[in-house]
């Protein structure tokens, strides 16, 4: 049994190739390979979080082994906060079908702890905090509601509004939000969840296995707004902070910069991410996204499709006695609107790819394919429009005619991925270029570093402000 031929690829000669092709380093050194790697994993990070469509603005990624790991190290986050909170601990709710890992957390609660029955108990417990017996604690008292996207058992996919919701209601002001998405970003793409910051989960799991099936990687995508959580935890590892000293619980935190002109975001990252990165299962996690968009290329890089296709029932495709091999379509841009016909065909023709588009002499299977009512399409023709016209091809966003692609007996599997590579390489949005590391070594600058000091003393007595 194999893989796609496209993974076979990626397994058998890209990633040797390029795991090859350079010396890598432990990413804390400031030697050469170790500068190579740094920008490596700096660069698929952000490519990470802008393939999850994760603005890396109000998004941060960290590496983790699992998507338990992932789990783990918000759990302990909370746990050390919850120690230094008037009521000594955090509560904690999540939901019954929740996997093994997120139901662990209970036990760094302290007993404060609830287990929702179902959606509704949910539900209930969003709409009125006071009325639901869920929490031990006050509604000021810090909190954590951990869920998962997708059952484990059944599938079945639960809501993606409770996040924004728990944030919106004065009472949950203080419950952060972890939302385990390994089963469900295994099919589904992420980007509707990190549409608006202001609805996404606080804390979000990944397994990049699940997806990929190479390499063995989890992830934990952290809302910049919430990250002040993880910072805060009594734990710290090699990589994460810059000088300590061994006898006197005083040490240097190492901060880097992120992105922002006005105002310094911090990558929450680099104080959480202990020891040495896998940064060789980083450097295989870069390329399996590379192949990843290679084999679903019909889409633009948020999710949005490529082509709306015309047809009375999918089911028909492959059956001779209902299905003709004619291929009627409109191209998208990644926001919805429409491409004008008019514009398809012309590059196609400057790309040697022949195709017919506008009416083709079907004005009533035009109408019904792009369901017009009678009275709009009146209004198509009133505007000017005509049959064979090229002046009007989208009205009031809608096209006023098809791209049609038809197959003949010397058709060839050659000539459709040409027409595929067409669509492909000239209307698909592309996402920023973020440079592959390959070839030789060069000597890569070095990143700024920024600390600030940390005591014992200083760290117990931080004002906690838990409002996010």
């Amino acid at each position: 049994m194999e893989y796609n031929p496209s993974v076979e690829d990626f397994r058998e000669y890209e990633y040797p190739n390029m795991a090859q092709g350079n010396l890598w380093g432990n990413p804390h050194s400031e030697n050469l390979p170790a500068k190579l790697s740094g920008e490596m994993i700096d660069n698929i990070r952000a490519k990470t979080l802008d393939f999850l469509g994760a603005d890396p603005e109000h998004f941060d990624l960290v590496f983790v082994a699992n998507a338990t790991a992932a789990i783990k190290l918000v759990s302990d986050a909370f746990r050390d906060i919850g120690e230094k909170t008037p009521t000594k601990a955090f509560w904690y709710g999540y939901h019954k079908e929740a996997h093994t890992s997120i139901i662990g957390i209970r036990a760094l609660s302290s007993s404060d702890y609830h287990c929702f029955e179902d959606d509704e108990s949910v539900e209930e417990w969003i709409s009125r905090p006071f009325n639901c017996q869920s929490r031990k604690g006050k509604s000021t008292s810090l909190g954590l509601f951990a869920y998962p996207g997708q059952s484990n058992l059944s599938g079945r996919r639960l809501p993606k509004d409770w996040p924004r919701r728990i944030r919106q209601h004065p009472q949950l002001r203080n419950v952060y939000t972890l939302y385990d998405a390994a089963a469900l970003a295994m099919t589904s793409p992420l980007t509707s969840l990190y549409n608006d910051p202001l609805d996404a989960p606080d804390f979000t799991c990944l397994s990049f296995y699940k997806i990929f099936g190479f390499p063995d990687l989890g992830a934990l995508v952290v809302r910049r707004a919430s990250g002040h959580i993880l910072n805060l935890r009594r734990y710290f590892g090699g990589g994460t902070i810059a000088q300590l000293s061994p006898t006197k619980d005083t040490r240097v935190m190492k901060k880097i910069p992120g992105l922002g002109d006005q105002q310094k975001i911090w990558d929450i990252h680099e104080g959480v991410e202990d020891g040495t990165l896998p940064f060789h299962n980083i450097l295989a996690l870069g390329v399996a996204i590379d192949t990843h968009l290679r084999l679903y290329g019909s889409m633009h890089q948020n999710g949005s499709p490529l082509i709306e296709v015309y047809v009375d029932s999918p089911f028909m495709y492959g059956d001779p006695a209902l299905q003709g091999p004619t291929f009627a379509f409109n191209i998208m841009r990644k926001d919805g609107s429409y491409i004008p016909w008019t514009e398809v065909e012309r590059l196609a023709n400057n790309a040697g790819v022949y195709i017919r588009a506008g009416g083709v002499c079907c004005p009533g299977g035009v109408a019904k394919a792009l369901e017009y009512e009678d009275w709009e399409w009146e209004r198509v023709f009133s505007s000017g429009h005509a049959c064979g016209s090229s002046e009007m091809a989208v009205i009031h966003n809608k096209p006023t005619g098809i791209v049609r692609a038809s197959l003949g007996p010397m058709t060839t599997k050659r000539d459709i991925q040409a027409l595929i590579t067409f669509l492909c390489n000239e209307f698909i949005s592309k996402s920023p270029v973020i440079p592959r590391l390959l070839g030789t070594m060069k000597d890569l600058p070095q990143r700024e570093k920024f600390s600030y000091l940390t005591s014992e003393k200083e760290f117990n007595e931080r004002d906690l402000v838990y409002e996010h």
